[in-house]
């Protein structure tokens, strides 16, 4: 648990007590994994909430520091009594999290407490991994690696995106992960051009096309996300072109990590390389994202960011340039901050490969 880790956080905000709502955020401080729980976080303990399915559960994971409180009804009775608990008048929460129905319910049960906007305290605690956190992180992306390397290895003209997407599926749950981080990306030949394009059950992979494959695999509760851009068959001369645009930026902004600088100037790197060559207008999204118990979670790299890394922020690295009509590069790896610089943890190749 990192009940003890939050709360000095927390302290050092001034924002005890803290209401946890993100059930994410819950699994990062308690160890909780389940689908109903609150978390109130105070100077010197923490109360977990939850109904009567995760009683003996709840009870049998958490040690000191942290009392299970069993929801009767609904969540709001007890979460003004684990205010109560803490002794306070008021509570902090992050308005992200909850609707403003749970709001306005909860002000309801608590009149007279003060309920206070406390940001996303929780997902900028966990932007910093811990050892054992980033262990795992690496594990799942040596199986990204290797899912990668099969799929270099089977993909053939003809096959449908739709077979590639399933073989993905395949390849992680036969290799000791949960599932993917998300659909995968399989787009080809136009398709490429679309940066969250879903796979067809029924577009086939044409020689001479592109091929943007964006994965990522869930290994123990954390994840990996990787994009690679094949060329079947043959290389076609204008992605080829858009392709070094691509690595090169990619590559330069790898080179530009280190403790200090902002998310918003290490966009920059990339994007103002791909801008001078001219295609600036189809870079259109950021340039990366961290990664952890969330695909998606805080930092984020993007243009105008002004989070500043630190050690052990894990990120990934995503230029790309579409081109509507024609096709997409998009280059991903996963890099985790270090004191001096950076350390790439994926490890598959990216220099241009012609598969199939």
């Amino acid at each position: 648990m990192r009940i003890a880790k939050a709360i000095h956080y927390l302290k050092g905000r001034g924002k005890l007590p803290f209401l946890v709502t993100d059930l994410t955020d819950i699994k990062y401080i308690t160890g909780f994994d389940g689908s109903n729980a609150y978390l109130v976080i105070g100077s010197g303990e923490a109360v977990l909430i939850s109904d009567g399915r995760y009683a003996e559960y709840a009870t049998s994971i958490l040690g000191d520091g942290c009392r299970f409180l069993l929801q009767k009804q609904h969540p709001f009775s007890a979460i003004c009594e684990s205010i109560k608990i803490m002794k306070s008048d008021t509570l902090f929460f992050n308005g992200n999290d909850i609707s403003f129905g749970f709001f306005s319910k909860l002000q309801e049960s608590a009149p007279g407490y003060k309920l206070i906007e406390g940001g996303d305290e929780i997902g900028l605690l966990r932007m910093r991994k811990e050892p054992e956190e980033l262990a795992v992180i690496e594990h799942a992306v040596r199986i990204t690696d290797d899912c990668t390397e099969h799929l270099s290895r089977m993909i053939k003209a003809g096959m449908t995106e739709w077979d590639v997407s399933v073989e993905i599926e395949n390849f992680y749950r036969t290799h000791g992960c949960r599932s993917t981080s998300f659909d995968s990306i399989v787009a080809s030949g136009n398709g490429s051009s679309m940066p969250h394009y879903i796979p067809s059950m029924t577009k086939r992979i044409n020689e001479g096309e592109t091929c943007m494959i964006d994965m990522g695999c869930l290994y123990e509760g954390y994840n990996s996300d990787l994009t690679r851009t094949f060329f079947i068959s043959r290389i076609n001369e204008e992605m080829r072109i858009v392709y070094d645009i691509v690595l090169q930026a990619q590559l330069k902004a790898i080179a530009a990590v280190r403790p200090g600088i902002t998310t918003g100037d290490l966009d920059a790197v990339a994007r103002t390389h791909i801008e001078n060559a001219g295609f600036g207008a189809m870079f259109g999204h950021s340039l990366g994202h961290g990664v952890g118990l969330n695909i998606h979670e805080e930092p984020s790299v993007r243009k105008g960011g002004d989070t500043v890394l630190e050690p052990g922020m894990v990120i990934t690295i995503e230029p790309g340039i579409y081109i509507p009509g024609k096709g997409g590069v998009r280059i991903e790896d996963i890099v985790a901050v270090t004191g001096d610089g950076c350390r790439i943890l994926t490890g598959y190749p990216k220099e241009m490969k012609i598969i199939g």
